[in-house]
Parts: C-alpha cells; sequence; structure tokens
C-alpha cells in the first residue's frame, strides 16, 4: 500500500478548503468567512494540531492523544489553539457530547457522584437513561479537567463546509486519504468550479434539516418531544434538497414518537410529504378508530394521488378494510399470480442460482439480473444526461450520483433532452448499438447508478433480441420521473423461451413480497412486460450432480498459500459417473513439512499446469454441481481464491460433509476424513492426495444423502 507524507491531512484540509473559499464563497456567511481567515493566520504546527482533532468522531478530545512526532511544541500550540477558539473547555452545554463518549464504568461513577442507585448487571441504555434522568453537570466533574480534557471548536462551520463538498453529512475528511491510497476510486476528470447551490439560503436549509434528520437518533424520548414542539418555529425548507430533508425529517421524528407521544407524532408525520409518513398516518388512526376519516383520506389519494406507492396502498387499505378483501395485493400477488417450482435444497442459500440452472437445464435462457439489468439500461441510456450534461452534475471528485438523481428531479431538469433521446430510439438494434457505443467509452468509469461487469453486455444482446422497444422506453420513462422508487425491487431472473422474454420474481418458503418490488412488478406490467412470481418448494433431487472436490496446497491460508492438486469425484445418484484429477504448479516453495504429509513435492509439480491453464476446465467440471468437501470452506475458499487472482468470480452453491456427517451420524467421537473413513470401512488409497481423499468423502455423501432421503 502507499504511504501518506507525515503532514498529508493539512494537505487534504488545505485541497477541502480552496473548494469552500472558491467556488463556494457566496454560500459563506460573514462568520464562515472568519473562522477560514482566523484558520490561515495559525502557524502550521498549530493548523496540524487542530486537523487532527478533525479527524476525530467525537468532538470530545484527550490532550494527551493530540502528541504526534511530526508537530513540535504541542501544549505551547494547544493553548493557541485554546486561545482562538479552535478547542474549548467542556461546559454544561456539552454535557451531552461527552455523555456519549463515556464507557459504563464511567457513567457508573456519574452515578455514585449523584447518589443514585443501580445495579451493575443493568445495561448501558439503562445507565444512559438514570444519567439523563438524575445526574446534573457538577457529578462528571472527574472528567472535566482542561489539562486532560477539551472539546473540538467550529464544529458547526466544519459541518456545513464537509455538506457543501459532499452534499452529505455522512462523509469526511478520511475519504482524501483512502483516494491517495488508492482505496477510493473517485472521478478524477472532474474539475467543476460549480458549488451544489446557487444561493446561501438554499444551502443553510439544506443543512439544518439534514442536520435535524441526523440528530434524531442521537436524542433521547424527552429530548425528541422536546424536538417536536420546536418545530414550528424552524425556517421553511428552501430548494429542492431542504424540502427532501424536512420530510425525511419529520417521516424519522414522528415514527420515533408513536411509541412516546402519539397525537404529537401524527402531528408531525401529517407534517411530511414523504409517502411512508402518509402511509403510517392513516393506519394509526385507522387503529385510533378514525375510520370515516381515514375513508375519506384514503378516497382522496386515489382521486388525486400524489404517488404511485402512496396509490398503491391506498387502493390496497381501502379494498381490504372497507370493501371486505380479506388479503393484501401482496398476499394476493403470491397466491393468484406465481407458480411453483421444485428445487433441490442444497440451493437453500442460493435460491436464485438455483432458479436459474432449473431453466437452463431445460434449455431456456436464464440470467441474474434483478436491479443490475435496469439500472445499467438507465445509466448507459442517459449517461450524457446524468453526467455530461451539466458541468454541476458532478461536483467534486468524489461525487459518484448526480445531484439530479439524489434529489429525484432528472426528469424535471433535463425533460426536453430526455424525451429527444427515447424518441430518436426507434429499434432495440439501434439501442444496442448506441448503448455498446457508450459501454466501449465509458467501461470501468464509477458511477453511482450502476456496476460494471463483465457479463453485462452478453445479457444486453439477449434482451435486446426480445424486447419490445414501445415496453423499454416506457418504462426508462418512468425511472426518470421517480428514480427514487423505481431504481429497486427488479424481478431475480430474466428469462427468455419460445414464448419470448419475461422476467421472474423468486420467492423461497416464508419469503413476501416487499413493496417496492410490488411497485416495479406493477410498472413493469404497465409497460408490456412478462413478469411472474415462482415459489420455490424444496426436495432431494436424484438427479443432482454433485463434484465431491478436495485439494492439496502448500500451507493453510487462502490468501498466502497455492493449490498443489486438485481431485473431483463428480456423483449422481449413489453413483461417481466421472473423475478429474491434476498436480498444479503453485509458483512458490513447497515447505518440508507439507511434502512429509502429501508426499507431493517441488520436483513433482515443476512440470504441472499452472492454475490459469486449468481454470476454463475447472469451472466447466464443476459446472451445474453442488460442490462438496470435507470442511467445504477450506477447500472452497482456496478455489475461489484462485479464480479472484485470475479476476474472476467463482460461485456455488455448497455441502459439508463434516456438518452433514453430524446431522446424519450425531455423536462419533471424530468426524475427521480419516476417522470417518475407519469408522465406515471406506477404503482409502493414499490419505491426503486429492483424488483418493475426494473419492472417500463422495462414500460419506451416499451415507449423507441416504439419511436426507429417509426423513
Amino acid at each position: 500500500m502507499k504511504e501518506l507524507p507525515s503532514k498529508y491531512y493539512l494537505t487534504h484540509f488545505q485541497e477541502f478548503l480552496a473548494f469552500i473559499s472558491g467556488p463556494c464563497a457566496h454560500l459563506l456567511s460573514n462568520e464562515d468567512s472568519a473562522f477560514i481567515g482566523k484558520f490561515h493566520t495559525l502557524c502550521e504546527d498549530a493548523q496540524c494540531l487542530y486537523v487532527r482533532g478533525l479527524n476525530r468522531k467525537s468532538s470530545i478530545i484527550k490532550r494527551a492523544s493530540l502528541l504526534y512526532d511530526e508537530i513540535n511544541h504541542h501544549q505551547i500550540h494547544i493553548e493557541e489553539l485554546l486561545a482562538q477558539g479552535f478547542y474549548n473547555e467542556v461546559t454544561d452545554q456539552h454535557l451531552t457530547e461527552l455523555i456519549a463518549t463515556l464507557t459504563k464504568a464511567e457513567l457508573a461513577q456519574a452515578l455514585k457522584n449523584a447518589g443514585v442507585a443501580f445495579k451493575s448487571s443493568q445495561s448501558k441504555a439503562d445507565y444512559l437513561q438514570l444519567v439523563e434522568d438524575y445526574c446534573q453537570f457538577e457529578d462528571f466533574s472527574a472528567f472535566l479537567d482542561p489539562q486532560l480534557i477539551l472539546r473540538r471548536g467550529h464544529d458547526l462551520h466544519i459541518n456545513y463546509f464537509l455538506f457543501l463538498f459532499f452534499g452529505d453529512l455522512n462523509s469526511n475528511l478520511s475519504k482524501f486519504s483512502m483516494r491517495d491510497l488508492g482505496i477510493m476510486p473517485t472521478q478524477r476528470g472532474v474539475t467543476s468550479d460549480n458549488a451544489r447551490f446557487d444561493f446561501i439560503d438554499e444551502a443553510k436549509s439544506a443543512f439544518f434539516y439534514a442536520q435535524k434528520r441526523r440528530e434524531v437518533n442521537t436524542l433521547l424520548p424527552k429530548q425528541q418531544m422536546a424536538l417536536a414542539k420546536q418545530l414550528a418555529s424552524f425556517p421553511n425548507p428552501q430548494g429542492t434538497l431542504a424540502n427532501v430533508n424536512y420530510d425525511r425529517f419529520l417521516l424519522k421524528l414522528g415514527k420515533s414518537l408513536i411509541q412516546h407521544d402519539l397525537p404529537l407524532a401524527l402531528e408531525v408525520l401529517a407534517s411530511s410529504s414523504e409517502p411512508l409518513a402518509q402511509e403510517k398516518v392513516i393506519r394509526e388512526n385507522y387503529k385510533l378508530g378514525n375510520k370515516e376519516w381515514v375513508k375519506e383520506r384514503l378516497e382522496k389519494i386515489i382521486e388525486e394521488p400524489d404517488s404511485e406507492m402512496l396509490l398503491t396502498f391506498a387502493q390496497d387499505f381501502l379494498a381490504r378494510k372497507f370493501q371486505q378483501k380479506r388479503t393484501s395485493v401482496l398476499t394476493d400477488m403470491l397466491r393468484e399470480q406465481s407458480s411453483t417450482i421444485m428445487i433441490d435444497e442444497m440451493y437453500m442459500d442460493s435460491v436464485e442460482q438455483g432458479v436459474k440452472l432449473y431453466y437452463q437445464k431445460q434449455g431456456k435462457q436464464a440470467f441474474r439480473t434483478e436491479n443490475r439489468l435496469w439500472r445499467a439500461l438507465f445509466g448507459l441510456v442517459f449517461w450524457h444526461e446524468l453526467f455530461e450534461m451539466d458541468s454541476n452534475a458532478l461536483v467534486t471528485e468524489f461525487d459518484y450520483k448526480p445531484q439530479a438523481i439524489s434529489q429525484n428531479n432528472f426528469f424535471e431538469l433535463y425533460q426536453q433532452s430526455i424525451e429527444t433521446r427515447l424518441y430518436r430510439i426507434t429499434s432495440s438494434q439501434m439501442a444496442f448499438k448506441q448503448i455498446s457505443k457508450v459501454m466501449l467509452e465509458k467501461y470501468g468509469k464509477p458511477n453511482g447508478i450502476f456496476r460494471w461487469h463483465k457479463s453485462l453486455l452478453e445479457v444486453l444482446a439477449v434482451f435486446f433480441d426480445h424486447v419490445s422497444i414501445d415496453g423499454f422506453k416506457d418504462h426508462l420513462r418512468v425511472m426518470a420521473k421517480d428514480f427514487k422508487n423505481y431504481s429497486d425491487g427488479y424481478p431475480d431472473l430474466m428469462i427468455v423461451d419460445e414464448q419470448g422474454l419475461r422476467f421472474e420474481e423468486v420467492k423461497s418458503p416464508g419469503d413476501q413480497l416487499r413493496k417496492n418490488q410490488l411497485l416495479t412488478i406493477n410498472s413493469l406490467r404497465k409497460s408490456g412486460f412478462n413478469v411472474s412470481v415462482s415459489q420455490v418448494e424444496w426436495f432431494l433431487d436424484p438427479q443432482q450432480p454433485y463434484a465431491v472436490v478436495d485439494i492439496e496446497t502448500t500451507g493453510g491460508r487462502a490468501n498466502q498459500h497455492r493449490i498443489t492438486e486438485i481431485g473431483i469425484a463428480k456423483v449422481v445418484g449413489d453413483k461417481v459417473i466421472d473423475t478429474w484429477q491434476t498436480l498444479i504448479n503453485p509458483q512458490r516453495h513447497i515447505p518440508q513439512k507439507i511434502t512429509q504429509l502429501t508426499g507431493i513435492d517441488d520436483e513433482m509439480v515443476a512440470d504441472a499446469p499452472l492454475f490459469v491453464e486449468i481454470a476454463q476446465t475447472l469451472r466447466n467440471y464443476l459446472a451445474d454441481c453442488v460442490f462438496v468437501a470435507h470442511n467445504v470452506n477450506f477447500d472452497y475458499g482456496f478455489i475461489r481464491a484462485e479464480f479472484e487472482r485470475l479476476e474472476q468470480n467463482f460461485r456455488m452453491p455448497k455441502l459439508c460433509t463434516v456438518r452433514e456427517m453430524r446431522k446424519a451420524v450425531p455423536g462419533l467421537p471424530s468426524y475427521s476424513l480419516a476417522n470417518l473413513t475407519r469408522h465406515f470401512g471406506i477404503d482409502m488409497t493414499r490419505h491426503h492426495r486429492a483424488l483418493s481423499d475426494a473419492q472417500a468423502a463422495a462414500e460419506l455423501l451416499f451415507i449423507i444423502n441416504e439419511v436426507r432421503h429417509q426423513q
């Protein structure tokens, strides 16, 4: 990994401040600008001490933790920072922040100082509640010595600057370090002179409600109720992002208050335009018996819906609560519009993969698509509008998601260009050609819409060979109008058979359809797509092929050691139908202790193939099988690591003969391969050679499956 220079954090902060003082200058108050000016008057070491403190999670900092080798005369500079307000003494105004940093033992000390009875068995949450109810500032005197502890100053300015730079409150200056270390890819080509906001009132308003939204989770119930009662004094949100943050803040606050003050919670929720807030108000009023009001509200939503999500809820709730309909639309879809597929129980941990193989065995084309396909289609078709049409789409190199997507006003801003682009797509062949061109030019470029993957072009080619171009364009328009609600919930599989292209949502036993899935499925159907739901039932398939694998290696850690031999026994039913074995050159020395155990030495593997040379043969041999091994994660992990070195994914359903033998034949003193083969009288030609061990594990699989068939 790269190494950063000793004062890298100060260089990063200066880069950060240059953007704030430059493109964002019109968004700064006089106080913001004065803070920046005062920072620049500090000497370098004092600047370093302050910036070091900015990289701490808590604003409460122990003096001793600010001692760094590259900074001289720490105490002198700390006193300077204290004098100018960059650090402060902890006062009663900072009590909430202080309490949040204390350990359970320190909270107990404060309770003792206050004379409050408590039990050591109580949880830290209980301690915090007792502290809130009974402790005063003086009770924390042991933790308040200014020679031991400080509070970071000017956090309001810094948090506002971070919001202007990153566009949210979750990012911090560590992203600069991750960029320079190569851990975090960024949009290196972005050199915008634009800010995220046009006016200071918009920026301050969006920041205010983003802070309030985050603050809700840090407050105790009494504090949340006090916050709700202050809402009338808060400023009106200004601008798109401020309104989004305002509505989400009210939703979060209202939901938090339901258990403590229901009337107040409903008042807060009713002020939010978020569909989930409106839904909560209706549900809670129905519980309270206000049925006539609920009915009128539902009918009004249906007549004049604000969103598709709220409309779907209103129609369903009205039918169930007032029209004697017994089941929800989600239940109806599962019961009436789904088919049942029998899948081998080995796919319990990868049900979609099992259904995909089920269709492929029938000669159908089946692909795992879920959200990836439609997000990729959206991003590739509208790449120009998303990332290139507006120089302000990405403000800094750390931005991935365009502002229009974050604020969900993409269609509103670019309607003419979007409609023109869709109008000009006159055939599926043209659409595929245009998308392929974008992929060729932009492949691998970071974006906040979809992830690149090597098989994407293959899936898109099949999609455009069978899609209705009108349906395709219609659904892209739906996504453009409301990407927030139509960016996920898509069916798991895309299937092509003699009847054409369709999508299928897969549900294993006990799984339920989610609201976002219902919304997306209904939208796809309205656009003319065939969308089905399949419910999986598990059984033990006698024709399921198993690949019983054993490997030998140069050591025990997959990330450090390499494979020297692979042996596989392919099983169907109660027979081994084929075997495959190869030595592998590990491209490193085989330790003597490994040679003593396996008999494999450097000379034996000198002319053996490299893993890359047998990788495709191995993948083909394992295709459609369940990966079986004794201590399966060891063998599976090594093979997956080898494929990862080739930048290839490796994923299969797994069965562990150790775990399954414990279930099938409980109570044995040992479940090692050697002891199990002795117990069951299984012949082994050469223990610790791959094929011999694989064939022995196959015999254990026969026993396991016989027990499973009897259950």
